[in-house]
């Protein structure tokens, strides 16, 4: 097996479920430069052995499972794992990235990535110790929750510190939003639909346990990056709030900007109390704690002490929160109770919170009624009815096996003009806040690779960038300004892309290295300090620069696959109702709309930095070429001559 310096296992496990055997590959240091690790290894593996056009949930589909390539070591806050394959959800380009355990644990065993293909006749879980790997029998497991699911195979082989990812019903089920779980609920690979493919596979689990080491290239250098990093956060403004209060600190930044999305997409102030930080952190919270390596500490645990839901505990991060909120639910204990909900019949928050106030829109303008629903009442404000349509949903009963096909088919189902109610873009729910007011981050959502996705991009650099430093980096002071600045955001949208893209290639935690208090601090972090940290430990010696063309080379593929599968121009948008319906609810945002002719502008300006088409946004062949994609270069070059 190939020798690297540091970082890297070497190894490449393939499972096959239809003939039930394994093979070991190797990982080619070149291979490894270029793509760096984690969402970068498994793009371009779902590119390269995909064909266009299968059915995400037939046995065609893959799952590739990768750690970041700095996850298994001590680098501060390296701790996340990706799972790429085709999303059931959108028909396209889909992964989800989580922290935990398991990563690690795989590098560990020997292996930088795991592929699985084809479908197990009954279910089953892959067990990885070290060189040892086996499929075996997942009967008992089928049908439990991804807590009991972890805490059974821990018990099974007999391994207290096992690690797994696993899925619920809602898997089983076939849910097109349904979730893969880590260690029973430390962390979620949440988006696209992972959880139905591994279904659609009969796989419950993968657990893995290794002990051999990961060796450090250079120890003083990665020492003094690692103060590098200590340096940084302890002056940087951004990191006490996040170590007071967790994710749910987020509700602070979307009040100040009047922008939580609330029924349905509809209110952009709303009243928040009942969630609000200091609340959950005085009279829920039960643990502080941090990510594998993580100085930031902003995971937190609530838990009910009273009421109907006591003695309810859930790992909570802020989308939660907010996607009750969509479904005007700011009580508390009901927010913790679906939760855990969630988590334990594996479901993405966001596309659960999303497509239950999608129905909820569709009854109250009477498009689905009591007979539709099986008497419930779907009402904005509810906490009933949001918790009975999670588990009906996961359960695939009555109304919710409509809703677990997602908005868009759903409302294709339902008819009527519901389609302007699924707030949804290339098939994937909303995340994070409104952009009405915002058009950087409207055409960040619109340009997301997996569809809308607040985590593709980070358009609140025009929140910390001073106009200085959008002239220097971005072309235009315009780019600074929230409200009314066109000119350099599409280069803003573009280089953001490229430099969040990094921490999912590491398997870095992008609150802890892609979220900052000034732009200054923000590159320090997510390129100087994070590069200086990859060739530490690899004994590679890339350069910023560098690092930064890997996440647009990763990026670009990922674009190529959607292009494959049919994606142009068109599909870059957002929903109708953030163009055309002002938002309600007054506030600093109040009766704002994205104005389309500045969201076009903007996205003409960004598939000019991205060397794309303007016309049809497919990426031009000069551009694949210089990034080093000259199959895609190739692929591409066929498939645009035939559209025109």
């Amino acid at each position: 097996m190939v020798k690297f310096r540091g970082g890297y296992s070497g190894g490449i496990l393939r499972v096959d479920l239809s003939k039930e055997n394994y093979t070991v590959e190797e990982v080619e240091p070149d291979f490894a430069r270029a793509f760096i690790g984690g969402r970068g290894f498994g793009s371009i593996i779902l590119y390269k052995e995909l064909r266009p056009g299968i059915d995400p949930l037939s046995p065609e589909n893959i799952v590739i499972v990768t750690p970041g390539a700095l996850t298994g070591t001590a680098a501060p806050a390296a701790s996340r794992t990706t799972i790429t394959f085709k999303s059931p959800l959108s028909m396209l380009h889909g992964d989800s990235t989580s922290s935990g355990y398991f990563g690690a644990n795989l590098k560990h065993c020997g292996y930088d990535c795991l592929i699985i293909t084809g479908e197990a006749s009954s279910p089953v879980f892959i067990a990885v110790r070290n060189e040892e790997v086996e499929i075996r029998d997942a009967s008992r497991l089928w049908g439990r929750l991804t807590g009991d699911t972890h805490k059974m195979l821990r018990d099974e082989l007999d391994t207290p510190d096992l690690a797994t990812v696993s899925i619920g019903p809602a898997g089983e089920k076939l849910v097109r939003y349904a979730s893969v779980m880590t260690d029973g609920g430390l962390g979620a690979n949440a988006r696209c639909g992972v959880g139905a493919v591994f279904g659609s596979k009969n796989l419950k689990a993968i657990t893995a346990r290794g002990s051999r080491d990961i060796h450090v290239a250079d120890i003083q250098a990665f020492k003094q990056a690692f103060q590098d990093y200590l340096d940084v956060i302890s002056v940087d403004p951004y990191v006490p709030p996040a170590k007071k209060y967790g994710t749910p600190r987020f509700i602070y930044h979307r009040a100040k900007f009047g922008i939580h999305g609330a029924e349905n997409w509809r209110y952009g102030p709303y009243e928040w109390s009942g969630v609000d930080p200091d609340l959950l952190r005085n009279e829920y919270a039960v643990k502080a704690a941090s990510c594998p390596n993580c100085p930031l500490m902003c995971r937190r645990e609530f838990k009910v002490n009273s009421g109907k839901y006591a003695g309810t505990v859930a790992k909570m991060e802020w989308e939660s929160i907010a996607r009750a909120i969509t479904c005007g639910v700011t009580d508390a204990e009901s927010v913790i109770y679906q939760t855990r909900l969630n988590n334990m019949y594996g479901l993405d928050a966001e596309s659960t919170g999303d497509t239950i106030a999608f129905a909820m829109e569709c009854y109250e303008k009477g498009l689905l009624t009591k007979e539709d629903t099986g008497g419930l009442e779907l009402k904005f404000r509810d906490p009933d009815v949001m918790i009975e349509l999670t588990r009906r949903i996961a359960l695939r009963e009555g109304i919710g096996d409509l809703l677990a096909e997602g908005t868009r088919r759903a409302a294709a189902k339902i008819g009527k003009g519901s389609e302007r109610f699924a707030m949804q873009i290339k098939g994937v729910e909303m995340s994070a806040g409104d952009p009405r007011g915002m058009p950087v981050r409207a055409v960040s959502y619109a340009t997301g690779t997996r569809g809308a996705d607040h985590l593709r991009s980070n358009p609140y650099i025009e929140e910390i960038a001073t106009p200085a430093e959008a002239e220097e980096w971005f072309g235009s002071e315009e780019a600074a300004d929230i409200k009314n600045g066109v000119k350099g955001k599409g280069r803003l949208v573009k280089w953001s892309e490229d430099f969040v893209t990094l921490g999912d290639l590491l398997g870095l935690c992008k609150f802890a290295y892609y979220r900052s208090a000034t732009f200054e601090y923000l590159r320090r972090k997510g390129v100087q300090i994070a590069t200086k940290l990859y060739n530490s430990i690899t004994g590679f010696s890339l350069t910023d620069d560098e690092m930064m063309l890997a996440g647009e080379r990763v990026f670009n593929v990922e674009k190529a696959f959607n292009t494959r599968e049919g994606a142009t121009r068109k599909d870059d948008t957002i929903p109708a109702r953030f163009f055309e319906e002002p938002l309600l609810g007054g506030g600093p945002s109040g009766g704002a709309v994205v104005d389309r002719e500045r969201f076009e502008r903007i996205l003409d300006e960004y598939y000019e930095a991205r060397g794309w088409r303007v016309d049809d946004g497919i990426p031009s062949r000069e551009r694949l070429e210089q990034l080093g994609l000259h199959d895609h270069a190739k692929d591409l070059s066929r498939y645009a001559s035939a559209k025109r």
